[in-house]
C-alpha cells in the first residue's frame, strides 16, 4: 500500500502556479497495482479543479464520502465560522470509508480528519 503524506504550500500571490504543480504531481489512482491513500493538507477544497481532477482519477474524498466534507478543518482560532476544508484523505476506490469526523487538536490551526476505512484484503 502506497500512503503518502501531503502539505502543499498555500495558493498565494506568486506560489499558485507552483501549489498547482504540487498537487497535479501527486499519484494518481490506479485499478491495479499498489492500493493508495493521500493525506494531508492539501490547502485546497473540493471546489479547486486540481483537486478535483486527482479526486477523479479513481479516488474517493474521505469526509464527503462519509458526509462530513463541508466541516471545515482549517482556521480553528477564527471566532467567525469560517472553516474551510483543505485536509483531506483520499481514498482509492478499492478501500472503502466507514467513517469519517473532524475534531479539535489542542494548540493547532487545523482540526484532524479522523477516517476509518475497510482495506481490500491482500
Amino acid at each position: 500500500m502506497l500512503v503518502k503524506a501531503v502539505h502543499t504550500i498555500p495558493p498565494l500571490g506568486g506560489d499558485v502556479p507552483t501549489w498547482r504543480d504540487e498537487l497535479r504531481s501527486l499519484p494518481r489512482a490506479t485499478t491495479d497495482g499498489e492500493l493508495r491513500l493521500l493525506i494531508g493538507d492539501f490547502n485546497a477544497t473540493l471546489d479547486h479543479h486540481e483537486l478535483r481532477a486527482l479526486v477523479a482519477s479513481g479516488y474517493r474524498d474521505a469526509a464527503d464520502t462519509a458526509g462530513v466534507g463541508l466541516d471545515g478543518t482549517y482556521r480553528v482560532w477564527l471566532r467567525l465560522p469560517l472553516r474551510i476544508a483543505i485536509d483531506h484523505v483520499l481514498v482509492d476506490r478499492r478501500a472503502h470509508v466507514t467513517d469519517a469526523s473532524v475534531e479539535p487538536v489542542p494548540g493547532s490551526d487545523h482540526r484532524a480528519l479522523l477516517t476509518t476505512l475497510s482495506l481490500p484484503a491482500s
